[in-house]
């Protein structure tokens, strides 16, 4: 993971980030409403919630629309995707923003909840299975961790298919040319991985409990609960 080329291209597209993700997640509201509603079933109450590659704070808005009286501690290697994260949470008093590289520091402990979405994906393989075993570590007993992210599919056939798929359903999305190779020019920095070996990462951590818990081609959602 090149962390300068990561940083360098959030920075650039920050104030375009939210209103093109429908553009590039064909399953946006599945993905970021409705897989995660399965945490109240799970806890009517988490105290301390950790986004790790925070950005502008998306996923912090739905989890906070389950949880508002949580203390939020978001953290991105960007800043200026944090400067709108914290524009999103103007006038809450429950809500930290810290310029970090996760990989090597989150510096929270005692957390009940840590979530990530559309970021872990970046990093290789070690830093995959380091960063797992930090977030075990840190989480108290009874909590969990969830991911949305992208994944490749078992077979390099079906992968193709999925992003044969996803490159039609962007290229009538109503983005730009420009835009569009933009965004082929973050995907050079993609790491991803199957679902599965995912969950034999978590799994190998210390987590008894690792599901798949929501999926649609290319997009995942997995919960671990300690």
């Amino acid at each position: 993971m090149n962390i300068n080329k990561i940083k360098e291209q959030f920075d650039h597209i920050a104030e375009k980030y939210d209103t093109h993700r429908k553009c590039f997640i064909p399953c946006f509201d599945d993905f970021y409403k409705n897989s995660i509603s399965l945490l109240k079933n799970y806890r009517k109450d988490f105290i301390n919630i950790v986004d790790l590659g925070a950005g502008t704070g998306l996923l912090t808005k739905e989890i906070y629309e389950l949880y508002n009286n949580a203390h939020y501690t978001l953290i991105d290697i960007s800043m200026d995707m944090l400067k709108i994260a914290r524009e999103r949470f103007t006038g809450l008093n429950n809500f930290d923003f810290i310029e970090e590289n996760y990989v090597e520091n989150i510096p929270v402990r005692n957390c009940d909840l840590i979530c990530s979405a559309l970021s872990i994906h970046h990093l290789e393989n070690d830093q995959k299975v380091n960063l797992y075993d930090k977030i075990y570590k840190i989480l108290e007993k009874d909590s969990c961790f969830i991911n949305l992210d992208q994944f490749i599919g078992e077979s390099d056939l079906i992968n193709n298919l999925y992003n044969e798929w996803w490159y039609n359903y962007i290229d009538n999305s109503g983005i730009t040319k420009e835009e569009k190779a933009a965004w082929i020019k973050r995907k050079e920095l993609d790491r991803e991985n199957t679902i599965n070996d995912t969950i034999k990462m978590l799994k190998n951590t210390g987590f008894n409990n690792v599901e798949c818990i929501y999926r649609f081609m290319k997009f995942g959602v997995i919960i671990a609960i300690k």
